[in-house]
């Protein structure tokens, strides 16, 4: 058999054993939501030196050539080796703007991703390496990590994404570590087929490069890392940081893979791969569409992020406007409605809008400390109102 059909006729087996002995009473899984060795991994999380983070982010920016990205393009990487067959194109930031070049895969390679993720084994246990590896992506490398994002992106305070990452990965390690001894005692198994990461780009340092993919490939879960039509630059460049410090540290480099490769490429890959997860955070509707081809889909999508008050006071007003405003109104927890006693006045919503802080660059929101500023000049947001609305009198834009 081959890896992945032995995994599919243990699982058979575990289910059926399951089934079996139901009669002898539930399973006992302790580190499931609300038990008490859950509530055990929380406690006792490192605080990042955000000043830190910060001021080596601004100095990576000021420093950073844009022509590296154009040097050294984004390709397929497969086993630790480069595939560059593929036709060279530009790659764009969040803002379509040109901002490097892109080789999408041939479909010779995208054959050789799948090939790799079919066949591909390792052992089970990396969590000693890879958090190594964890370790010097979030000290050393933090601020490239901000600092591409914020190149691509153009996300305004990437050092708070750090400073969360540090703690809730801690978290998730310590949750790890139970589902593996659930899985050495014989309570679960874990399924080994790969993790195809479809990235995001606002919280790719956390949610991508951490949960998706180094906790996967700790437990010796391999992970496919899907390329973006936009802001594809920072999260190739995480995944080569990620792979030299994997090298120093002696993982089997086919635990991750980077397709880069065109949406009906990608698609082809999950219908290889049944067994995989999609793990991909996006709206709804997109959320949607990708389960209906890739049924193993595993979404964080937007919620309705509701804000009620009792009144509109300067507090409300004030949390409102940041809340609404966060990343130029483009982060998923940015409010979307809010529902005030009393209600509100266009007058309110005048003075509550009209001061919106404007920046310039990711770099100028660094060194002010903003995170809830709106872009000016080449990053002025490409939309239009809707009917019906208006600009508040000063705004930008």
């Amino acid at each position: 058999l081959t890896s992945h059909a032995a995994m599919r006729q243990s699982r058979r087996i575990t289910h059926r054993a399951l089934r079996a002995s139901r009669g002898a009473g539930p399973a006992r899984r302790d580190f499931h939501f609300a038990s008490s060795a859950y509530v055990s991994c929380f406690g006792g999380l490192p605080i990042a030196d955000g000043a830190k983070l910060r001021a080596d982010t601004i100095a990576y920016l000021d420093r950073f050539d844009p022509q590296s990205w154009y040097n050294d393009p984004v390709t397929t990487l497969v086993n630790g080796e480069r595939l560059e067959a593929g036709q060279l194109t530009t790659s764009v930031d969040a803002f379509g703007r040109e901002n490097g070049k892109v080789r999408n895969g041939t479909t010779e390679e995208v054959d050789a991703v799948i090939r790799h993720a079919q066949t591909f084994d390792t052992k089970r246990d990396w969590r000693t390496e890879i958090r190594a590896v964890e370790a010097a992506l979030l000290g050393e490398h933090a601020a490239a990590l901000i600092g591409n994002q914020a190149l691509d992106f153009s996300k305004q305070d990437g050092v708070t994404e750090i400073e969360e990452s540090v703690q809730a990965n801690l978290v998730e390690q310590r949750l790890n570590d139970q589902l593996l001894a659930a899985e050495e005692a014989g309570q679960v198994v874990i399924c080994r087929s790969p993790a195809l990461v479809a990235c995001v780009s606002n919280f790719t340092n956390f949610l991508d490069l951490c949960r998706k993919t180094l906790r996967n490939i700790e437990l010796g879960v391999p992970a496919v890392v899907l390329s973006r039509g936009n802001t594809t630059q920072h999260m190739y460049r995480w995944v080569q940081l990620l792979q030299t410090e994997m090298k120093k540290q002696g993982v089997d480099p086919g635990l991750v893979t980077y397709a880069s490769c065109s949406l009906a490429e990608q698609q082809r890959i999950m219908a290889a791969l049944p067994d995989s997860n999609v793990y991909i955070t996006c709206s709804r509707e997109v959320a949607a569409r990708v389960k209906q081809v890739h049924p193993s889909t595993i979404a964080s999508t937007g919620g309705p992020n509701t804000l009620c008050a009792p009144a509109m006071t300067p507090e409300i007003t004030e949390a409102i406007k940041l809340s609404a405003m966060i990343e130029n109104s483009g982060q998923c927890t940015a409010l979307r409605h809010a529902v005030v006693g009393g209600g509100a006045s266009e007058n309110d919503l005048e003075h509550m809008f009209s001061a919106v802080p404007t920046i310039a660059s990711p770099a100028d929101a660094l060194r002010t400390g903003s995170f809830a500023g709106v872009f000016t000049g080449e990053r002025a947001a490409p939309f239009s109102l809707a009917e019906g609305y208006r600009s508040p009198a000063g705004a930008a834009g």
